[in-house]
């Protein structure tokens, strides 16, 4: 009798069927368009005049490629020296960023008082307190123009301690330095360049900062609020 071939039946086991949780989802942001205002970090821009040097110095160079390296090195030293005068501005304005704002509120509210007498004061003394209210708006754009590159001389210095000696050159140096910058903040406003009455922008401007830190913290809360909703629909699945 021959033998018979006995096929063995395979059975394709079902994988269980994973019960699917909730699905968070990544919230892709969306990709940043390059602007092309903005210049690269300093470094990047000292590594790639480095590079460009190191090609210009070999002697073998086709003249094309020296030509456009030239340019090229010319364009990247202007972003350089651009690049270095932000980056000393952003330094500055943070460093003196307390003084100015403690200094600004000083002169606000001599400028406030000064206003005050003008309105209740006889015309007598009407003169001497509209030149001490120019004054104050004087040093209210001196606070804010003053140039950025420079470091701040403060309006007010602070009181020099009875143990210590305030060296004259350097009282002598900082009063000049503040007196020229004074000097050049009175022709601007002569020449209408800088405003004749800075509170009124400063109060203009306190506003719309105000305004845009209270959307922005409205938007917050609407995020988190949203969230929240996302986590407790979430669990309401899970545990159905």
């Amino acid at each position: 009798m021959a033998p018979v071939r006995t096929v063995k039946s395979t059975r394709t086991a079902s994988a269980p069927q994973s019960v699917a949780g909730p699905s968070h989802r990544k919230r892709t942001r969306p990709e940043s368009i390059a602007d092309p205002s903005v210049l690269p970090g300093v470094q990047k821009l000292k590594a790639a005049v480095r590079q460009t040097k190191r090609l210009l110095a070999k002697e073998k160079l086709a003249a094309d490629v020296r030509v456009t390296s030239e340019r090229k090195l010319k364009s990247l030293e202007a972003d350089l020296a651009k690049a270095e005068l932000s980056r000393k501005e952003r330094v500055l304005s943070t460093r003196y960023h307390k003084v100015k704002f403690f200094e600004r509120q000083k002169v606000l509210r001599k400028i406030n008082q000064a206003k005050r007498k003008l309105s209740e004061e006889d015309s007598t003394n009407q003169s001497t307190l509209e030149t001490e209210l120019y004054e104050h708006r004087v040093e209210l754009n001196y606070i804010n123009h003053y140039p950025k590159t420079k470091k701040y001389v403060s309006l007010f210095p602070a009181d020099v301690r009875d143990d210590e000696q305030p060296s004259d050159l350097n009282s002598m140096k900082t009063d000049q330095e503040r007196d020229e910058i004074k000097r050049w903040i009175r022709e601007q406003m002569t020449a209408q360049s800088l405003p004749a009455e800075p509170e009124v922008i400063q109060r203009s401007q306190y506003k719309s900062n105000q305004m845009q830190w209270d959307k922005k913290v409205k938007r917050k809360d609407k995020e988190k609020e949203k969230n929240h909703e996302v986590v407790d629909d979430a669990k309401d699945d899970f545990f159905e």
